[in-house]
């Protein structure tokens, strides 16, 4: 299954290195109070909230969708 903008973060850090890739993109680990309330949010949501443009959701799921 390929992640989109409409995946949610839950399922992302279900992924084994979805973890990694959040914190590599929000520029540092995110501790686990602040991963919690973004579970239920879509990676479009988040990405509005942390301000990442088109280009950088777009490298995001580029990189989470290339995990084995």
């Amino acid at each position: 299954m390929a992640f989109t903008v409409n995946s949610t973060i839950s399922d992302i850090v279900k992924k084994p290195g979805g973890k990694a890739i959040i914190d590599k993109y929000y520029g540092s680990v995110v501790d686990q109070s602040t991963l919690s309330m973004a579970m239920g949010m879509t990676v479009q949501m988040v990405a509005g909230y942390v301000g990442w443009n088109k280009e950088k959701v777009d490298k995001f799921l580029a990189d989470i969708n290339a995990l084995p």
